[in-house]
């Protein structure tokens, strides 16, 4: 059986999602690396060496619902498809039968990237200075279609 050892510890982990989360200014408080650690969400990464490039939190809400949050990609590292790649691993790691997240309507990729992922949006809400879209999907639900840019 492979063993993998990983050069950085949680710790270091933690810290560095924090900053990433933190670095979009996109949430109303500031995470640390300890309510990162203490927090009940799971949080999946995207490694590059010791260096956290992706992140996206999976909050189990119910015995049916999770929630995906925190979508974030390190800026060196977009257009790569790992926000993409990030939500895909998010609605297949959830226990549940339905996920949903929130999008602000400012932030056209990850819209985009919410169709691919065959997430619908299914209510809006206003925010700080636009709207939040929530998108949802029934994680079972392969038979999405592939969402395509009109020429």
């Amino acid at each position: 059986m492979s063993r993998f050892r990983l050069t950085i510890d949680n710790e270091g982990i933690a810290s560095q999602i924090a900053d990433l989360i933190n670095s979009g200014k996109q949430i109303w408080y500031y995470l640390t690396s300890y309510s990162i650690l203490v927090s009940p969400i799971e949080f999946l990464i995207e490694l590059d060496r010791d260096k956290v490039i992706g992140v996206i939190g999976l909050e189990q809400k119910t015995d049916k619902v999770t929630e995906l949050k925190y979508l974030c990609v390190h800026p060196d590292y977009r257009q790569q498809g790992i926000g993409r790649n990030m939500l895909e691993l998010g609605i297949k790691a959830a226990k549940t039968e339905y996920v949903y997240g929130a999008v602000r309507s400012d932030n056209h990729v990850n819209i985009r990237n919410n169709f691919r992922v065959g997430m619908r949006p299914v209510g809006k809400h206003r925010g700080r200075g636009c709207h939040i879209i929530i998108f949802a999907r029934r994680r079972g639900n392969v038979e999405y279609q592939i969402y395509q840019r009109r020429p």
